[in-house]
């Protein structure tokens, strides 16, 4: 495992009890300004790639070609909680496109919002590829290939014309030479890219900032990010933390989660960007960091980080009975 630092502290009776450690970079103008842990480890975007997954679904002219709203491209940027919402909007952008249902390859599973899941359970909803949280980003992929004259069959390949595409678009915004840009399989069976922790900070400051970008991956990404604002309800859902962030922010911040604690977020118009990896890949592991440091460096308020660390992180941990019994706390 590459160095690592401690992250978050958890305390019980004055004890420590248990600990996050992981890396930090943390991005001002491209320049890393806060670092913990080695800033070139390389490291597994996982979800946290779908913005940028994103950006062939409109740089290469299908969401203008099939009309898509920006909830629709907001939900192929997103890692959705299948409810009902998501999966009348994902239904609607294969429809568009032309593509049918069965095209999806992600495999399906439940909800990862327990409440939805227990509705679906109720409900006999069958579990199929369109409740992967994973099947916006599938069907901007496939609605991509259908617009490029690209076949569909093998969509999730590597060598696949739109997977090439990708990886050239996330080599573009990390600032990174194509073959520093490495692969594997994603748990919904697409390509996982993995880059340095420093080049996925810049990554993601570059998708929000795009100046420096070639003219149509830049307009892309501006797409891509102001649909993200105005539907952060795609990128997400109900009770979830990036969804929640990103409003409470009003809209000055962009959010994305990957599995096995990744996280990714950009301030725009403060060119701040930040990613994170949690070692023991616990979510539990980058909340605290990612809302304490936005509020450190004045760019989410008090009021707005209190409310996010109480539902997502609390500082107090608390009982079955919801008496205090210890504190979960940075390390830094």
């Amino acid at each position: 495992m590459p160095r690592s630092e401690p992250l978050v502290r958890v305390s019980r009776g004055g004890l420590d009890e248990s600990s996050h450690a992981g890396t930090i970079v943390l991005v001002e103008d491209g320049r890393p300004v806060v670092v913990r842990g080695d800033p070139h480890r390389v490291v597994f975007y996982r979800s946290a790639s779908k913005p940028l997954q994103a950006l062939e679904l409109v740089r290469c002219g299908a969401a203008d070609a099939y009309g898509l709203s920006d909830a629709e491209v907001a939900i192929a940027a997103g890692s959705h909680s299948g409810e009902p919402r998501h999966l009348d909007t994902v239904r609607s952008l294969l429809r568009k496109a032309g593509v049918p249902e069965d095209a999806l390859r992600c495999g399906g599973h439940r909800s990862v919002n327990a409440d939805v899941a227990f509705a679906q359970r109720r409900d006999g909803v069958p579990v199929t590829s369109l409740l992967s949280n994973c099947s916006g980003k599938h069907a901007g992929m496939l609605a991509a290939a259908r617009h490029r004259g690209d076949p569909l069959d093998g969509y999730l390949e590597l060598a696949h014309p739109v997977q090439q595409a990708i990886v050239g678009h996330v080599a573009a915004c990390a600032g990174l030479a194509r073959e520093a840009v490495l692969a594997g399989v994603d748990g919904c069976g697409a390509p996982a890219l993995a880059v340095p922790l420093v080049a996925m900070a810049r990554s993601i400051a570059a998708f929000a900032v795009p100046d420096a970008l070639p003219a149509d991956l830049a307009a892309a990404a501006r797409r891509v990010a102001a649909a993200m604002r105005a539907h952060p309800e795609m990128v997400a859902g109900e009770e979830r933390f990036d969804t929640d962030l990103m409003v409470a922010s009003g809209g000055r911040i962009l959010a994305k989660a990957g599995a096995e604690g990744v996280h990714v977020v950009a301030v725009p118009d403060a060119r701040v960007a930040l990613a994170v990896k949690v070692d023991d890949g616990a979510d539990r592991g980058y909340r605290a960091v990612v809302v304490e440091l936005l509020r450190r460096r004045g760019l989410l308020d008090d009021a707005a980080a209190d409310a996010l660390r109480k539902k997502h992180a609390p500082a107090v941990v608390t009982n079955m009975a919801g008496r205090a019994v210890g504190r979960l706390d940075l390390a830094f």
